[in-house]
């Protein structure tokens, strides 16, 4: 079954490689010469026979042409030449039509059938004296003509961009399409083809260019011909690669990219040289797929016949994306989705399983190895055909059970080429020890998910649906993970097609137990076929037995050598061919293998390589009776043949060889080998060959240039094996792999060249990437001490930590600095225990406490920055370790590198609250729901509170209109369901807009609701006991009951009194639910067919016989466990108890609480108690592991989507904490293979951590003093204290005697006078002599004698010349004189937040009221109107819009706009003082929202004859796409620099009166991002730019100073 490694008839192939690279060598010396021979020329196509009504291309090849036209068109394909290329023979090997592989071949593949074939011709003749001046921008528009006004042969319009479209593009030609993409989304003539194109596969392009260019040219140069401008596009780094790459990185992600690379030179006259380099051929983006393909420039693109290598794998590669896109039922075409959408889910998918391991690559390898006529007995065997062709479609599985090395993976690769070659669907992993992620049952799970997705599109729609943070797809936990796909989603999927899954290596994988167990839950929910081969071991056994009492389970054993002798004989046969000697002998050489193989694959093959080496009959029989067929003495052989064959000094790399692959976390390249040993072996001439030739018996180096060992037994001679000469020690070993994985990042140099090179460098430094995410691994493996502290100290007090996170942040694998804390942790543990026993000059406390704070800010990092630094990773130098706490290890040794400067925080280090929100007003917090990204709050007004959990923004509020009693949140977060007394509602989320609506049935309020059936039905549990649902799609039918008997006690329960429900929960997939009451038991039914399963008794309850009622427990709260379907409640008592209503498991914890939450992912729940503390637990071992004190009552408590943060309501309060305790608990161990996960009993237990939410009075008004030198803040309990800048403490100002808190504080223009005042409606006036610099000297003045109505004081403005005040409620306005406090004039100007009032900053007599739609002047004195001035319409060109807020407001309607709720939401005087900056919101009654910025030009806001005189030249504006982007504007800096706080909180500017854009929007410059847990409304209100830049942002009880310089370019600029 295995092939010969290399054939003679390879060695022939490869000898006969042809000229290359579309350059043959005659041609270039003839063109030297001067004659017009070809270099990159071909010769005419030849024509061909078409196929259906297909046109052959024309003789010249220019244009677009069809070559194969289904019946039914799926999608299209589109191939494009490179440089001096053709449309035909540029695909023709060796130009010759008959291997025409896009016409004649491909058409005919299976599921490519259906798509409509093109191939795409231009003039890239780089030949010729005709000077040309056409380039790719050129080309590219030649591209989207033809595909936009083309015809067929018939002159019908093609109608391009009606399907997806895929692209396979050569050299050049990727440089024509990536271009022809860029200019076409953003031209009205072809967007609508462009945003059809999915996918694109790249065969050898010069992205970064190519060094041939510089040669081509000087060859025209040479034989007197014109250069080529296109030609010169192609250099290195050319202007123009540099442009197309920038602007492509950001759309890239719309589409599915695959990379194939040449490996071979090209022959370019008589010399060979690399064409281009794989660095220049693949992108790097994250969801590439790239290849290698064994071929030269000029044959990647051309092959031999369908069985062409390179061919099967591009074929592939395009087979994988039209099953993805293709029509299944043709005469269903009008209800499948758009193309367009249908490739965005397909995005959508790739996106969430992009860190997901494949065994595509192990599948096409192990069946290169496949030898013609072997394998198909199992074909025959009676379990196989009962399992292909089963007689129910009943879940099965088929177990083949096989020794070491019995061919089990070979023929696991035959059967999945067999079930795909019947079309049948088919889903397969190939677990394997060598490489850490290919043995993790979570990731086996994903990749057969991943797969499923292409063959079942309701499933993969459901998923592209699905919230990111609700699959939790970035988990290591294969219960979690099958739980929240296979249950949450396939099951959901209706599927009625039998499926197969192929599962090789069982006993290799980390935990069979846990995957055998996942595969019970299949019983009854899908139709599926299962066929795992593994080695036969007692945990395996064992755990097949407990799946076959609900899964059938059929064995296939083959224990004896009788099954594969014919597979061995044709192995054996086919490589004694190549052995010179008699017939006869070669006939007697093969018996007397077959008589010793005894099934043995591994055994053969090493005897036939031995037996090929040698040149004598005599040696060949000698080596058979010296082979010994126990494998370890063969190992032991083959290493005595290999210590006598080196030389003494080539031990150490033969050790250092075997070790790497032995050890390492996965199989390395070549290129990350040849790096790992750069320090201690340099300069290998040709490492591949070195290892063939040194320990080639042992390590195998596949067609991708990975190393891995012969096979998995070879591990365990090398490690188990004492007497070895190379025995590893496993641990000494990791010892020595970290050290060499972590110093890869000490010193400086590597900043440099990750920020420069950015993903380049995965592909020139690959084993710098190896390292960031091994070396945990290693250390994780090694044995502690003093040498491995060393190491981490040189790191870890260096710049280097930085540069390990940066390398991460390419990888998008942040999660490895989780692992890397856990790691961290247990490290120093067991450092500190060794130090015990030293004496105390030797112990290194100091260097432990070093890493312990960086265990601490390795979480903090990822939980608090880790989408900035994923997206922009140079945050980590410039502006992170700034923001960290100032006691934070990070801050301590690089924030005097950052950009940025901070001061004015707190000395304190991290602290767990992550951000704080409040309900407005008086309104209480009563319930939380997250979802998705939505976090959902229930205020005690009817109204939900929705925000983005990313970044804390507020979505919406939605407001039902009468009080709600419950609420719930779609899977996605996408939809919202509210029940209140009287009516239902369906809402948007995102819009507000309400859905739909029905009424509730009388009197009944609901104590739960929830989304059931994937989100399509909602059930509700009434307080008169009665279970409900409704169809979401039907909600207007009302509620239905939906089984009479539910919840309907039949059996007497003595004592117990069955009521209204305390309380009511479904389980997760909606089939249970439990119920609590008063005066009975905690009872769990089946929503199915109504039937009580169980009733929670109490545990070590003693029984009373006399009384009856204490039998029974009453629960007042309780919760689902999601994954193990356990509930978690607290007895009447305020007991905390787990139950399971199945097992009947009732375990008791005799802790007081009151509220209680469990975490999705089952590991974790939370409970308050009335002392406002909060205690998070341990699921399994039921213990406390962290406590978090605080003073304020907790009324709710609940868990994010991902489990790493919990959320607490305290009366109008919502807090999200984030604690280090939870994030390594979290993270799932690595399980042995066979273990169970609950009995883990030897797992640590992490250690209980307390944490103090400290109280604080927080900043509530904050006014800085006109000349920036000083401010005021006013806090929640009245006091107002004044602050020079910079100076770390205030000193106190003034205070409220009612001890409310401070609402507002204002500064008067020149700086002479402060007003201020609180919730009570208190206001102060004070004047300030402003004789001294150090402090004030306030005198005060007399309050203003105003008769406040009911509603608060909005704001207050002083005037130009200090004499008045002006003060204004949502009903009134007041102007009072400053000297005496006497009221000059009171009016009923309606304001509250829809408007805002500032003084003229030219005009002392007049007061501006600054609305929604225009300004309004009005005097001091009397509030009479004086004149008004409208705002500017903000000009826009739609066709530059990009954002979907910017399209919504440039396509809102008159209606809407007269409908619309305006408000002001700033309104300043600029820091130039020569503008006012007014920004407005506007939302419709159906919630859309947009946002107006206008900036106008102080000079403009007078009075002309009653009406404003206004220049547009000097008016200032800025595009719609940048307006769509603001979240809070800052100001007007001189140089009219606009600032203002994105939607992802970055200080941005934008150059205003000028225009930015690129290829997909408007530019602005970004800075610096304001850490999300600084974030409150009221901060965002308060905080005030000064005119050097310096931006002031109250944080909790301070405010503190953020200074950057705001220059006008910056490398982070964004669209």
């Amino acid at each position: 079954m295995l092939k010969r490694l290399r054939s003679k008839t390879e060695q022939w192939r490869e000898s006969k490689s042809e000229i290359s690279g579309e350059v043959s060598s005659s041609s270039l010396s003839d063109t030297i010469r001067g004659r017009p021979s070809q270099l990159l020329g071909v010769s005419s196509a030849p024509s061909s026979n078409s196929h259906n009504r297909s046109p052959s291309p024309l003789a010249s090849g220019i244009g677009l042409h069809v070559i194969h036209q289904p019946n039914c068109v799926a999608l299209d394909i589109i191939f494009v030449h490179g440089l001096g290329g053709h449309s035909t023979n540029t695909w023709s090997k060796n130009h010759d039509s008959s291997f025409f592989w896009p016409k004649l071949w491909l058409p005919f593949e299976p599921d490519i059938e259906s798509a409509r074939i093109f191939t795409f011709g231009y003039n890239a003749n780089w030949r010729g004296a005709t000077k040309s001046i056409a380039n790719i921008t050129d080309f590219a528009k030649e591209l989207l003509f033809e595909m936009r006004f083309g015809r067929d042969s018939s002159g019908d319009d093609l109608n391009l961009g009606a399907n997806p479209i895929i692209f396979v593009v050569h050299s050049m030609g990727g440089l024509v399409v990536k271009k022809a993409y860029l200019l076409g989304l953003h031209d009205n003539n072809y967007q609508e083809i462009t945003q059809a194109v999915s996918a694109v596969i790249f065969l050898s392009t010069p992205h970064r260019g190519t060094n041939l260019a510089k040669v081509l040219n000087r060859v025209l140069a040479a034989s007197f011909q014109s250069t080529k401008i296109f030609v010169s596009d192609l250099n290195k780094s050319s202007p123009a690669i540099e442009e197309l790459n920038e602007q492509f990185r950001h759309i890239a992600p719309r589409l599915s990219i695959w990379s194939f690379y040449e490996t071979l030179a090209t022959s370019i006259g008589p010399f060979k040289m690399m064409v281009l380099e794989k660095d220049s051929s693949i992108l790097g983006y994250p969801a590439e797929i790239s290849r290698p393909l064994h071929a030269d420039h000029h044959d990647v693109c051309k092959f031999s016949s369908p069985m062409d290598p390179g061919y099967v794998s591009v074929r592939n590669a395009i087979k994988s994306l039209v099953t993805s896109f293709r029509d299944r039922k043709p005469e269903s075409l009008a209800k499948l989705p758009s193309p367009k959408a249908v490739a965005d889910e397909w995005l959508d998918i790739q996106h969430l399983f992009r860190s997901c391991p494949s065994s595509e690559s192990d599948y096409s390898a192990i069946r290169s190895s496949w030898i013609p006529g072997t394998c198909e007995w199992f074909l025959d065997e009676e379990e196989f055909i009962s399992w292909l062709q089963p007689s129910s479609l009943e879940p099965a599985v088929l177990w083949y059970i096989a020794p070491p090395a019995n061919g089990k993976s070979v023929l696991s690769t035959f059967i999945i080429n067999h079930l795909r070659s019947k079309g049948l669907p088919c889903q397969f992993f190939l677990f394997k020890y060598s490489d850490h992620a290919k043995r993790m049952v979570s990731n086996c799970i994903k990749s057969l998910a991943f797969q499923l997705s292409r063959t079942q599109p309701k499933f993969g729609r459901l998923l592209a649906s699905a919230s990111e943070e609700g699959l939790d797809l970035e988990s290591s936990d294969p219960r979690l993970v099958w739980k929240n796909i296979i249950e949450g989603l396939l099951f959901q999927s209706s599927i009625t097609n039998l499926m197969y899954w192929v599962i090789d290596g069982l006993d290799e994988c980390d935990s069979s137990r846990i995957f055998l167990e996942c595969l019970r839950s299949f019983e009854g929910k899908v139709p599926i076929r299962i066929l795992i081969l593994s080695r036969n071991t007692d945990s395996i056994s064992m755990d097949m037995n407990r799946l076959s009492r609900v899964i059938p389970v059929s064995r296939i054993e083959k224990s004896t050598t009788g099954h594969n002798q014919k597979d061995i004989e044709l192995l054996v046969q086919g490589e004694l061919d190549y052995v010179r000697g008699s017939i006869q002998f070669r006939q007697q050489l093969l018996q007397d293998i077959m008589k010793r193989a005894e099934g043995n694959f591994l055994w053969v093959k090493l005897v036939l390589e031995e037996v090929m080496s040698c040149h004598t009959e005599e040696d060949i029989r000698k080596i058979l009776e010296e082979t010994p067929t126990d494998m370890t003495l063969m190992f032991q052989r083959m290493e005595d043949t290999l210590l006598q064959s080196i030389r003494q000094s080539d031990k150490p790399l033969v050790r250092t060889l075997i070790e790497w692959p032995t050890c390492a976390q996965r199989p390395l390249s070549l290129k990350e080998l040849s790096q790992a040993l750069q320090s201690e072996f340099p300069g290998f001439l040709d490492l591949k060959r070195t290892i063939q030739e040194t320990c080639g018996q042992f390590i195998h180096v596949d067609s991708d240039d990975r190393i891995t060992l012969l096979h998995h037994s070879t591990r365990e001679y090398f490690t188990r094996s004492s007497e070895s000469e190379f025995h590893i020690d496993s641990k000494e070993s990791h010892k020595k792999l970290f050290t060499r994985t972590l110093m890869v990042f000490e010193g400086e140099g590597l900043r440099w060249r990750l920020l420069q090179n950015q993903h380049a460098l995965q592909s020139s430094e690959p084993f710098t990437f190896y390292s960031a995410v091994s070396w945990p691994f290693h250390l994780g493996r090694s044995t502690p001490s003093s040498d491995c502290l060393v190491v981490l100290l040189k790191v870890f007090r260096g710049p280097g930590i930085l540069a390990w996170i940066h390398a991460l942040a390419l990888l998008r694998r942040l999660e490895v600095l989780v692992q890397a804390s856990k790691v961290l942790v247990s490290f120093v543990n067991t450092m500190k225990r060794q130090n015990v026993s030293k004496t105390p000059i030797l112990q290194r406390p100091s260097e432990l406490d070093l890493l312990n704070e960086w265990a601490i800010d390795l979480i903090k990092l990822v939980g608090r920055f880790s989408r900035y630094i994923v997206a922009t990773p140079r945050v980590l130098y410039d502006i992170i370790p700034a923001t960290c706490p100032p006691w934070s290890i990070t801050h301590k040794q690089f924030h005097s590198i950052a950009k940025i400067k901070v001061t004015g925080a707190a000395n304190a280090s991290w602290n767990d609250n992550l951000c704080r929100l409040s309900l407005p007003g008086e309104v209480q917090a009563w319930r939380i729901a997250c979802a998705g990204k939505n976090l959902a709050v229930l205020g005690s007004n009817g109204s939900v509170y929705i925000w983005d959990s990313s970044n804390f923004t507020e979505i919406s509020a939605i407001h039902h209109g009468e009080p709600v009693t419950a609420f719930a949140l779609n899977s996605h977060g996408g939809r919202l369901c509210t029940y209140g007394l009287r009516s239902t509602k369906l809402w948007s989320t995102l819009s507000g807009e309400i859905l739909s609506s029905t009424p509730n049935p009388p009197m009944i309020k609901a104590v739960d609701i929830a989304f059931a059936d994937n989100d399509q039905k909602l059930l509700m549990g009434g307080d008169d006991n009665i279970i409900r649902h409704m169809g979401c799609d039907k909600i207007q039918q009302g509620w239905q009951v939906l089984n009479h008997d539910l919840l309907r006690e039949i059996a007497q329960m003595d004592g117990a009194i069955v009521n209204s429900p305390m309380r009511l929960a479904f389980n997760w997939d909606r089939t249970q639910v439990g119920v609590s009451y008063r005066g009975a038991p905690l009872a769990v039914w089946d929503l199915r067919d109504g039937r009580c399963i169980n009733r929670c008794r109490r545990a070590n309850m003693r029984i009373d016989q006399r009384r009856p009622v204490s039998n029974w427990f009453a629960v007042n709260r309780f919760t689902w466990n999601l994954v193990t379907g356990h509930l978690i409640g607290i007895y009447k008592d305020g007991c905390v108890f787990k139950w399971h209503p199945i097992t009947d498991e009732n375990i008791e914890a005799k802790l007081v609480a009151d509220e209680i939450a469990a975490s999705p992912d089952g590991k974790l729940f939370a409970t308050s108690s009335s002392d406002g503390s909060i205690r998070v637990w341990d699921f399994a071992h039921f213990n406390i592991i962290y406590q978090l004190s605080s003073e304020n009552l907790v009324t709710e408590l609940a868990f994010s989507p991902d489990s790493q943060r919990f959320y607490d309501l305290r009366y109008g309060c919502i807090n999200a904490w984030e604690s280090n305790t939870l994030a390594p608990f979290l993270e799932a161990d690595e399980h042995i293979s066979g273990s169970s996960s609950e009995d883990q009993s030897s797992i640590a237990v992490p250690k209980f951590s307390k944490e103090w939410a400290e109280q604080s009075e927080a900043v509530t008004a904050f006014s800085l003093a006109p000349d920036g030198r000083s401010y005021c803040v006013g806090y929640e309990d009245g006091n107002v204290e004044h602050y020079q800048r910079g100076a770390k403490q205030g000193s106190k100002f003034t205070r409220f005697h009612n001890y409310l808190q401070v609402t507002n504080i204002i500064w008067g223009p020149d700086g002479r006078l402060i007003a201020l005042s609180d919730l009570a409606g208190d206001i102060q006036v004070w004047k300030i002599d402003l004789g001294s610099k150090d402090y004030l000297s306030p005198s005060a003045l007399p309050s203003p004698q105003i008769q406040r109505d009911e509603y608060n004081i909005e704001g207050m403005v002083l005037s130009l010349d200090g004499k008045h005040i002006l003060i204004w409620t949502a009903e009134s306005v007041f102007v009072c004189s400053t000297e005496d406090g006497k009221l000059v004039v009171t009016s009923n100007l309606a304001s509250s937040n829809h408007e805002k009032w500032l003084y003229h900053p030219n005009q002392s007599d007049v007061v501006l009221r600054c609305g929604p739609l225009r300004i309004d002047a009005y005097t001091w004195t009397t509030l009479e109107l004086s004149w008004s001035i409208a705002y500017p319409e903000t000009p826009r060109d739609d066709s530059e819009i990009s954002d979907p807020e910017a399209q919504a407001l440039a396509q809102m309607t008159l209606a809407d706009l007269t409908t619309a709720t305006r408000s002001v939401k700033q309104a300043i005087l600029t820091q130039d003082s020569d503008h006012i900056l007014l920004y407005t919101g506007e939302i419709t009654p159906f919630r859309k929202s947009s946002h107006r910025l206008s900036i106008m030009p102080v000079t403009d806001i007078r009075e002309n004859d009653g009406k404003a005189s206004r220049s547009h030249a000097d008016t200032l504006s800025a595009p719609l796409d940048v307006v769509s982007h603001i979240l809070m504007p800052l100001g007007v800096l001189p140089g009219r620099r606009l600032v203002f706080i994105d939607r992802d909180l970055w200080v941005c500017s934008y150059p205003l009166g000028k225009n930015f854009y690129s290829a997909t929007g408007a530019l602005y410059n970004r800075f610096y991002f304001i850490p999300r847990n600084w974030v409150t409304e009221d901060s965002l209100e308060q905080c005030v730019l000064a005119d050097d830049g310096t931006l002031f942002w109250p944080k909790g009880d301070r405010v503190v100073l953020i200074e950057c310089s705001l220059d006008e370019t910056r490398s982070n600029s964004v669209f």
